[in-house]
């Protein structure tokens, strides 16, 4: 069987369904250089000059022969999408039901409430008057990823395609699961790097991640052990399936906030599946047929980090071949990148936390200076 994978950046998947013998094929939008040396693919924004959007993203998937579909970030967020693509194949995933109920923040609020999990103040546009002056609140959009379009209500008008979430001041996390739609496992936990200027971010932009979780907090097994049950009541509400992950907040006073759910293969997976020397697309595919893999999370030794190194300025990159051996999602040699684009995804390494993050920056500040030497020779 082939299959497609599909998603903005489909690198790290590729190389998850390799590890796992699948033959496979992919549609992103960056068509990175790393990712064409591994399998056949097509990049939707670099090959074509096309949006990602439902359109043209359908368009370029007819011109491959598949079999079946896994999809990723990006592609998660387009349920009509899902259908489409997905007809008369096999659907390694979450139905385009499921990826329109975890989005609904009335159904993710009557879900929590169920399920006794801690959920900020979650407010649909008609319900935003009615909202606490007092309090700080998020405008965030219904199908938005990485972070974009996240910023603080200013009291305006909220559009019908957006909600405002109350703020939560803390530790953002994530946590990775696997499920066959009953039983789910907790895989890890990451804490989430967010709008880090060191890596060209800002904002509530998402910049990587950093496994294992490290928190001060002394009931740290106590937030692990609330993490593992929500992972299992939000499976049994939602049916999800396959792998997803949730994004969440410790606040100051130790409590864990579930904020979102992403129900695919996440960005974080990638560091958490190298600790434990498995392929995550393989437990996914047996999942997603009913066969769940059981494993306990394990402590690891030091820190591992991914940076995504965001264009400051308006780059082209240089000979990036020699990038391949450090650096993934490596782009094409000669590259015009936007500023606010990623550049490349750096990984970081340490025996502690600081000391990884150090590792990332180090790392991250050497493709600035590339590219800063670059543009200096032209």
């Amino acid at each position: 069987m082939r299959i497609l994978l599909v998603g903005v950046s489909t690198r790290a998947l590729a190389e998850s369904a390799l590890r796992a013998g699948l033959d496979v094929v992919a549609v992103d939008y960056f068509g990175d250089l790393d990712q064409s040396r591994l399998i056949p693919s097509l990049a939707v924004g670099r090959d074509f000059g096309l949006p990602f959007d439902e359109a043209s993203i359908c368009k370029v998937c007819s011109l491959l022969d598949y079999d079946g579909i896994i999809y990723t970030g990006g592609a998660d967020i387009k349920p009509v999408l899902i259908e489409l693509i997905s007809k008369d194949k096999v659907l390694f995933g979450n139905d385009s039901k499921v990826l329109r109920d975890v989005r609904d923040p009335i159904l993710l609020r009557e879900a929590c409430r169920l399920g006794e999990i801690e959920f900020p103040v979650t407010l649909v546009s008609s319900e935003a008057k009615a909202l606490d002056k007092e309090s700080k609140w998020l405008v965030k959009p219904i199908y938005g990823g990485s972070g974009f379009g996240i910023g603080f209500y200013d009291g305006g008008e909220v559009g019908e395609d957006f909600y405002v979430q109350q703020f939560v001041s803390g530790l953002p996390a994530s946590a990775s699961f696997l499920s066959d739609g009953r039983t789910c496992q907790l895989l890890g936990m990451t804490r989430q790097i967010i709008g880090d200027e060191t890596l060209g971010g800002s904002g509530f932009k998402w910049c990587g991640n950093v496994y294992p979780l490290f928190s001060t907090n002394a009931n740290f097994v106590d937030i692990m052990s609330k993490i593992s049950g929500w992972g299992s009541a939000l499976t049994g509400h939602f049916g999800l399936k396959g792998l997803f992950g949730i994004d969440f907040v410790i606040d100051e006073g130790g409590r864990p906030f579930l904020v979102e759910i992403n129900p695919r293969y996440s960005a974080s997976m990638e560091l958490i599946e190298h600790d434990l020397n498995v392929s995550f697309t393989s437990l996914h595919v047996s999942a997603c047929m009913g066969k769940m893999a059981k494993f306990a999370v394990q402590s690891t030794q030091g820190f591992t980090a991914k940076g995504i190194v965001y264009a400051k300025d308006d780059v082209v990159t240089p000979d990036t071949s020699k990038w391949l051996v450090l650096h993934s999602d490596v782009p094409f040699p000669n590259e015009h990148v936007a500023k606010g684009f990623p550049i490349c995804t750096v990984f970081g390494r340490g025996q502690t936390q600081d000391d990884c993050i150090a590792d990332l920056y180090r790392k991250a500040n050497e493709v600035y200076r590339e590219l800063k030497e670059e543009a200096y020779h032209e």
